[in-house]
């Protein structure tokens, strides 16, 4: 019962990241006409739209974001592995759950800090397209809360099936990634 309530949660945080993937998509497909319409009111008709680089700097403030979360789900992070690898391979385990601690303490944190945000600046406007600035801190509210959610069940998978790379691909018969 445990694994099958476990499978509906990874599935679900996998539609949930397939979304953000999708948001970051058209984030980077913005940026670029943000950019487009920026260089080309300068170059050619000598005024810059005062809404292009701000709105370009939110793309990329949200592209950004949603990476990190994409990141962690794909186990692609910056790691310690030299040293992981090497003296202390006998506690790789407990290096990679208290990692994974670390991240979904990360995750929790940056969506209770971005939050509280919220009530302070959600009367303030951007000054060149006049967008609430509540909208900037939503992406990265929930980022940080998909980013806590993928942290817990990959602390499950290694309580279950060991360390990352006895789970990779080839070496376990069960992966952790989604």
């Amino acid at each position: 019962m445990r694994e099958v309530v476990l499978n509906i949660y990874k599935k679900i945080i996998n539609k949930i990241a397939d979304v953000f993937e999708i948001v970051a998509v058209i984030c980077l497909v913005g940026m670029v006409i943000a950019v487009l319409f920026q260089v080309t009111g300068r170059y050619v008709f000598n005024k810059t739209p005062g809404w292009s680089e701000e709105l370009a700097r939110q793309f990329m403030i949200i592209f950004s974001f949603i990476g990190i979360a994409i990141g962690v789900r794909d186990k692609i992070h910056i790691a310690m592995s030299v040293v992981i690898d090497g003296p202390l391979k006998k506690i790789r385990l407990p290096i990679e759950i208290f990692d994974k601690i670390l991240i979904l303490v990360l995750g929790t944190m940056m969506s209770i800090e971005m939050e509280r945000l919220f009530g302070t600046l959600r009367f303030n406007r951007l000054p060149g397209s006049g967008i609430p600035v509540l909208w900037v801190y939503i992406f990265p509210t929930a980022v940080g809360a998909l980013i806590a959610l993928v942290a817990f069940y990959q602390i499950y998978d290694h309580f279950k099936y060991g360390t990352d790379e006895q789970m990779a691909p080839g070496k376990a018969s069960v992966g952790s990634s989604l």
